[in-house]
C-alpha cells in the first residue's frame, strides 16, 4: 500500500519540497528541508529537526483557537495542568521511540512527517490533523493513556499527514474536495459506525485504520481488527462504488486498501511499509 510506504513518502515529500521551495533534495537533507517547505505553507515556522511540543497557551494554541481548528473534534478544552506537561512529553518520546522499535521504517514515516505536537486536554480524547498544516499533530490524550495508546495516536495523525502530501503531489480526487461532502458522494465510514460521510473523510478513516490494525496484531490484540474488519469492508466497497470520483492515484490507493481490508494480510501491511514495489509512482503529465 502506497499510503504506508516510506519509500514512497520519501518520494513524495522530496516532490513537494521541490515544488515549494524550488529545490530537489537527496535523503540525507530531505527532512530538513521539508521542514523549511512546510514553513511557508503554515502560520508557525517547524522546528530544525525533532517533534517540538506545545500546548493551549502557546502560539500553536492561540492559533488553531482563533482559526476554529480541530474546535469540533476536541469538545471541552481545558487547560492542561502541572502534572500533564511533566508526563506527556515524556509519554510522547517513549512512543515515538516505541514506533521505531517496531518497526525501523514506519519510525521514519513519523520522524519525517511529525514536526509539531500539540497537546490539548479535552472532554474527548484523540488526535486531529488538517492538510492545511503539514507537519502538525494534536493530542488530546486520555488519563489512563499507556505508551501504545499513544503511539497509535501519532502513527494515525502521521499516516493522515502522508495522505495529504499525496493529494498534493498526485491528487486524489477528481472534484474539489468541498463538492464531496454533497448526500450522493458520502460513503460508509471504517470506524464510526453506521455513519454516511464525505467521501475524503470516509477514505482517510479507513486508511488510517490500517496501521493501527497492524500495530495491536504485533502486540497479540485483537481489539480494533475485531471491530472495524466489517466496517472496513464496508467502506471499501462504498469507496469502489465511487471509482469515478478518484484520480488514477486514488484508485490504485483503494484498490491497494481493500486487498489488505477483505484479506487481512499482515504481511502485506510489513511489505507496504518497507517493500520497493510500493515506493515510487509516476507524477502524471
Amino acid at each position: 500500500m502506497h499510503f504506508l510506504n516510506v519509500g514512497h513518502a520519501y518520494e513524495n515529500v522530496a516532490r513537494y519540497t521541490r515544488a515549494v521551495i524550488g529545490e530537489a533534495s537527496d535523503p540525507s537533507v530531505l527532512p530538513s528541508s521539508y521542514r523549511e517547505a512546510v514553513s511557508r505553507h503554515r502560520p508557525i515556522a517547524a522546528p530544525l529537526h525533532g517533534s517540538a511540543i506545545h500546548y493551549e497557551d502557546g502560539d500553536w494554541g492561540d492559533y488553531l483557537h482563533e482559526a476554529d481548528v480541530f474546535n469540533g473534534i476536541f469538545k471541552g478544552l481545558r487547560p492542561s495542568t502541572a502534572e500533564e506537561r511533566d508526563v506527556w512529553p515524556g509519554r510522547v518520546s517513549q512512543a515515538v521511540e516505541y514506533v521505531r522499535d517496531l518497526n525501523t521504517d514506519l519510525g521514519r514515516l513519523v520522524d519525517l512527517l511529525v514536526t509539531d505536537v500539540i497537546l490539548l486536554p479535552s472532554d474527548s480524547t484523540g488526535g486531529g490533523s488538517a492538510a492545511h498544516l503539514p507537519g502538525l499533530v494534536a493530542l488530546s490524550p486520555g488519563p489512563e493513556w499507556s505508551v501504545y495508546d499513544f503511539a497509535e495516536s501519532v502513527v494515525h495523525e502521521a499516516t493522515h499527514l502522508n495522505l495529504f502530501v499525496g493529494d498534493m503531489v498526485h491528487g486524489l480526487y477528481t472534484k474539489p474536495v468541498a463538492e464531496l461532502a454533497a448526500d450522493r458522494y458520502r460513503v460508509l465510514s471504517a470506524v464510526k459506525f453506521g455513519q454516511l460521510r464525505p467521501l475524503d473523510r470516509a477514505f482517510h478513516s479507513a486508511v488510517v485504520a490500517v496501521p493501527l490494525m497492524w500495530m495491536q496484531h504485533q502486540r497479540g490484540e485483537t481489539e480494533l481488527v475485531d471491530k472495524f474488519t466489517g466496517s472496513l469492508r464496508d467502506c471499501c466497497d462504498g469507496l469502489n462504488n465511487k471509482r469515478d470520483l478518484f484520480t488514477p492515484y486514488g484508485q490504485l490507493l483503494v484498490h491497494q486498501l481493500a486487498e489488505f481490508a477483505f484479506t487481512l494480510d499482515w504481511d502485506y501491511v510489513e511489505e507496504s511499509i518497507s517493500g520497493d514495489r510500493f515506493s515510487t509512482y509516476a507524477v502524471a503529465a
